[in-house]
């Protein structure tokens, strides 16, 4: 991340050479300058140059509209702005909120502002890293030795041979020293939720409006069985979707447990639909308990949502509806729905919890978001 706009600063000489120095000095800090033709100019690089570190421009021609107009995009983009000793600067505090530093035209200090620039950016990084992203980073910059897993110790052992160096080159040196072993205290614990880790399950949690979240390493068929051991005991009886995921046979298969299915429709082309709002209601699933060998009232309900066919459920009518205390939404697929106000209503996590009520959804962040394979969350909602 190394890319600083400079807005134009030509035909005013006392303008042009402080800037041109400035501009030298920060090539000579390995940032990449660009130079926007006008303000819209700017805003679409704002918004397509996800590299972008700063903006520079000159305070009489732009003012605080541009500064507003960029905290709206990114609030946390630092701002750069240059006036003569003579400019106006009505500011108030609420305004220094943004990110905005201010600097003269002077010739002769394009290295002292380049410094406090890298300087800014660096904090800015600092500011956007997510808890476990930033430990990661920085026990990887201090190149620390360890006595434990994994046994390629940062890559070492793969540069013993040559199928082992191009396997190191194709991948890359960051990739070797990030993978790391659960017993690096300074990143915290997966299976404790401590440190690093439980501050990174913090800012999921809020990010993804569940109470509490989870990060799950091997897959939300690992997720989905994690949510059913922990909610369903030997013995029960779980409502479980016709149409699931083979994951949660495996459940089943796993653990004592008898399953009354949820009934989805299917057309004449067997094409399958929903479940029909008729399979939550009280009534229907006491019938199907009473006709089910050895089972009892359901402890534990799991929906696909969505289906396999993209349909999604009104989950606000399920929560309110089923009567199970526990009740998990498969969203697999379907990762990105707190992101959008048309699904409001529509998943696990929507709204707020309901009274005697846990809701679970398992999400697999590494379908449909910007993730590793295997990578997916547990979201909950309830005590």
């Amino acid at each position: 991340m190394n890319v600083i706009a400079i807005m134009n600063h030509m035909g005013v000489y006392f303008k042009e050479e402080p800037i041109r120095e400035l501009h030298r000095a920060l090539e000579r800090l390995d940032f990449r300058i660009v130079y926007p033709n006008d303000r819209d100019d700017l805003l679409k690089l704002i918004e397509n140059n996800s590299r972008l570190c700063g903006v520079i421009f000159d305070w009489d021609k732009y003012n605080l509209e541009l500064c507003e107009e960029i905290s709206k995009m990114n609030e946390y983009m630092p701002l750069y702005a240059f006036a003569n000793t003579y400019s106006t600067l009505d500011v108030s505090l609420n305004d220094l909120r943004m990110q905005v530093r201010f600097f003269e035209y002077a010739l002769g200090a394009a290295e002292d502002i380049a410094n406090k620039i890298k300087q800014n950016t660096d904090e800015y990084i600092d500011t956007i890293l997510p808890p476990l992203t930033k430990a990661l980073f920085k026990y990887v910059r201090e190149g620390k030795y360890t006595f434990c897993t994994p046994g390629h110790m940062g890559g070492t052992a793969f540069q013993k041979s040559p199928v082992g160096s191009i396997f190191y080159d194709f991948f890359g040196s960051n990739t070797m020293k990030s993978d790391i072993s659960i017993s690096v205290s300074e990143l915290g614990s997966l299976l404790d939720h401590s440190g690093p880790h439980k501050e990174a399950e913090e800012y999921i949690a809020r990010v993804f409006n569940a109470e509490r979240s989870y990060m799950v390493t091997n897959g939300t068929s690992t997720a989905n069985k994690i949510v059913g051991m922990y909610s369903a005991p030997a013995g029960s009886t779980v409502l479980i979707d016709r149409n699931c995921h083979k994951s949660l046979t495996h459940l089943m298969m796993m653990s004592d447990i008898t399953p009354i299915y949820f009934r989805p429709t299917r057309n004449a082309y067997g094409i399958l639909g929903g479940i029909p709002q008729s399979e939550f209601q009280h009534a229907t699933i006491a019938k199907r308990v009473k006709e089910t060998p050895n089972a009892t009232w359901p402890v534990h309900a799991v929906i696909t949502n969505s289906t396999y066919d993209g349909l999604l459920y009104n989950t606000d009518f399920i929560k309110k509806t089923l009567d199970v205390k526990s009740i998990h939404f498969d969203s697999a697929w379907v990762p990105y729905t707190n992101f959008s106000p048309i699904y409001e209503g529509k998943c696990g996590m929507s709204g707020g919890r309901v009274e005697g009520k846990v809701i679970y959804e398992t999400q697999s962040t590494h379908k449909l978001l910007a993730a590793f394979s295997q990578a997916s969350m547990i979201h909950v909602k309830g005590d």
